[in-house]
């Protein structure tokens, strides 16, 4: 009868097993029917979790596009590689165990299946060689990943794989990584001890397994077949137990990481989908598990707690207590806690002690989801500059959980912070955040000549001034010099001036979404009726929500940033800029122009066109950028936990030995006008709108910023 050969896949094997082959097969395929069985229960059982809470939401829209991100962010690893040292280590394991995995199946293929039906060979000849050689190779690859993660988890203890200073690891991931090392160690001395055996020329090809053959002088024939029976078993046992344990641990990952980059919204970045019906609506937002959606829900399991999003967290990075990461683990621990078994409801259903027991234990009364699951502290620090959205490898959604637990803070329950109270009741009685009459709100442009829309609504543009520009006195400045760059270059613009009002970002970041659409509605039946179809902002605030939330409303305008077309005017030769400035600059990138919008390029355009000035970057920059922290309706609030995020983002500046910070975000404007003085660089630093600066490099005039300001 012939015996089982495993491992040599050339001409001149030598025979390792005494074992009849029937019965190998048989007890091989056997482990895996039952590894499989574990497996598959696992996935369902899950399964079942994920359907049993939470709103239905739709997440199949255009298959094609979804897929396109499934393979750019598991295929090429996209998110995870912005990050290169934790993102190398992940790319090693996961493109070595894929080889790995394909490379087994080849190999089980021909000597399990192939073979004894066929008695046809594919492993052999030159192919052989290649195959034997990347497995080795990619092999290897896993083994230096899993060494770095031991070494990051277990030795730097890198800050993001905990939480201020204590490191979340659980025995899941020393066995997880433990597990994966072992399948990969076992398999290399399994491959040494046929090489020590075998001895053919052509298995220096299989560098790893040759190498280690080299420490086995002196092992004798008989020892070593025996040595490799006993490790093929362990590395065989080893590799059905990872399958059979992915259902149960991080490794789930595998399976829900793509799946939630495949149900990513498919909605612009930072779109918070509104509340579409008032009227009917028995509560607002989210104030039990069950009111988020499945999507929310599945969320919080697809999270790896690889802290990307804590990393860059200015809230957390400045003492806060919120860390997007702890906050989704924590809607996941609670989901646990309250997400019925499937296995317990099949037992309930067969005894009726323990379906009284199931019932007395729902029955029983919970924590609160939002004050005590999520500390209401969690809850109002986040500024929503959308850093733990744009890079988590995962692509969980936080932002738009946050705000509907501020929803249900707010419209359920009236508990919001005392400040917002005020800024809102100002909304709603002025249309603006400081409470200053509504019929102040054209005052800035009196000594320009700009016109209103009820004067001459025939022009290309509508001026969106928003709140900051028309209110705030450092704001106003930035109007005037948009203004008079617009009437240099020709461009047909006119404002609504009194008829303007708040755009209502604010409104709807902190949570009051009736008060926003209010104000929406409102500026949209204006705009409406003077037939606007082009919109310009100075605000990045008002710029996004006039993109992106007035459609929902009716609005639907083209909506440009200042900085868009101030970029556009230079490059056309339609504003000069002769005047040379001096001094080190270096601009700070609004979160919502930014992240938010992708606009990098046109406000350092801007800089770059201006004469005798050099141009610097923050460490953190770009699409890593740093809040400034006055999002998510933060510009009105105090912060009295930690340090404040402007100061911290004005010694980044400071750092890069900038005298002058660029923006392009009034908002920004306040906060790192007041970091300066806060600390102690008036003297030496000052913080401009690129506006200005335009304006003063075109000659026109010096704008000196104020030290008044409405801003709080």
């Amino acid at each position: 009868m012939k015996t089982h050969e495993f491992g040599i896949g050339m001409e001149g094997r030598e025979v390792f097993w005494n074992i009849p082959l029937p019965s190998f097969e048989i007890i091989l395929f056997a482990l895996t029917f039952i590894v499989l069985a574990i497996f598959a229960y696992g996935v369902y059982r899950r399964w079942q979790m994920w359907k049993a809470m939470g709103k239905p939401e739709m997440r199949l829209d255009d298959i094609a596009k979804r897929t396109k991100i499934v393979l750019a962010e598991i295929f090429l690893q996209r998110k995870v590689l912005k990050d290169p040292y934790p993102g190398i280590m992940h790319a090693l394991i996961f493109f070595g165990f894929f080889v790995l995995i394909f490379g087994a199946a080849f190999d089980a293929g021909q000597h399990h299946i192939t073979e004894p039906l066929f008695s046809w060979t594919f492993l052999k000849g030159n192919f052989y060689l290649i195959f034997s050689f990347l497995l080795d190779l990619f092999g290897l690859f896993v083994l230096i990943g899993v060494i770095i993660a031991l070494d990051r988890r277990f030795v730097q203890k890198a800050e993001r794989l905990g939480y201020r200073g204590t490191m979340d690891t659980t025995p899941d991931d020393v066995i997880t990584l433990v597990l994966i090392g072992a399948i990969i160690v076992t398999g290399f001395i399994v491959e040494a001890l046929r090489i020590h055996v075998t001895n053919p020329p052509w298995e220096y090809w299989s560098f790893v397994g040759w190498l280690l053959s080299a420490t086995l002088t002196g092992v004798s024939y008989e020892t070593a077949k025996m040595l490799h029976q006993v490790s093929w078993w362990i590395h065989a046992l080893l590799a059905l137990g990872f399958i059979a344990y992915i259902p149960y641990s991080r490794l789930l990952h595998i399976i829900t990481t793509p799946a939630n980059h495949f149900l990513q919204t498919s909605k612009p970045v930072g779109y918070i989908e509104p509340i579409r019906d008032f009227e009917n609506a028995e509560a607002f937002g989210v104030g039990q598990l069950e009111e988020f959606t499945w999507k929310q829900i599945f969320d919080s399991d697809a999270c790896t707690r690889c802290g990307r999003c804590q990393d860059g967290c200015p809230a957390y990075l400045t003492g806060k207590p919120l860390s997007p990461k702890k906050l989704v683990q924590d809607i996941k621990t609670y989901w646990l806690e309250q997400v019925p078994d499937p296995l317990k409801k099949i037992f309930a259903a067969k005894s009726a002690d323990a379906a009284e027991g199931e019932a007395a234990a729902e029955e029983a009364p919970g924590k609160a989801l939002v004050g005590e699951v999520i500390d209401l502290h969690e809850l109002w620090a986040c500024t929503n500059c959308m850093y733990c959205m744009e890079h988590c490898s995962s692509s969980v959604e936080h932002v738009p959980k946050i705000i509907d637990m501020r929803r249900y803070k707010v419209l359920t329950e009236a508990d919001f912070p005392a400040e917002l109270q005020l800024s809102c009741r100002n909304m709603e009685n002025n249309s603006n955040p400081w409470g200053i009459g509504a019929h102040t709100r054209g005052d800035w442009a009196k000594e320009l000549g700009v016109k209103t829309l009820a004067e001459d609504s025939n022009v290309e543009y509508l001026f969106y001034v928003g709140c900051s520009g028309s209110f705030d006195d450092r704001g106003k400045k930035i109007s005037v010099a948009f203004a008079k760059i617009l009437q240099e270059a020709g461009v047909s613009f006119g404002i609504l001036g009194t008829e303007e009002g708040c755009c209502g970002d604010s409104a709807m970041r902190c949570g009051n979404e009736y008060l926003s659409q209010t104000l929406a509605q409102t500026n949209i039946e204006i705009m409406n009726g003077y037939g606007v179809k082009k919109i310009i902002a100075i605000c990045p605030h008002g710029y996004n929500t006039l993109k992106k939330d007035y459609p929902n409303f009716g609005g639907n305008f083209e909506v440009y940033h200042h900085t868009e077309i101030i970029a556009k005017l230079i490059a056309e030769g339609k504003i000069r800029l002769p005047e040379a400035l001096k001094g080190t600059f270096v601009y700070h990138d609004s979160c919502f122009l930014g992240r938010y919008n992708n606009i990098y390029d046109a406000p350092r355009q801007i800089l770059k066109s201006i004469r005798g000035i050099d141009v610097v970057e923050m460490e953190r920059t770009l699409d890593k950028s740093f809040c400034c922290g006055a999002g998510g309706a933060r510009m009105w609030m105090e912060e009295d936990i930690g340090e404040r995020i402007n100061n911290a983002r004005t010694k980044q500046a400071i750092d890069v030995n900038a005298d002058t910070i660029a923006v392009g975000c009034p908002f920004c404007l306040t906060m790192m006008s007041d970091g300066i003085k806060d600390n102690s660089r008036e003297e030496t630093m000052q913080a401009w709108d690129l506006a200005e600066l335009v304006v003063k490099a075109m000659g026109k005039e010096d704008v000196t910023p104020s030290a008044d300001t409405c801003a709080v």
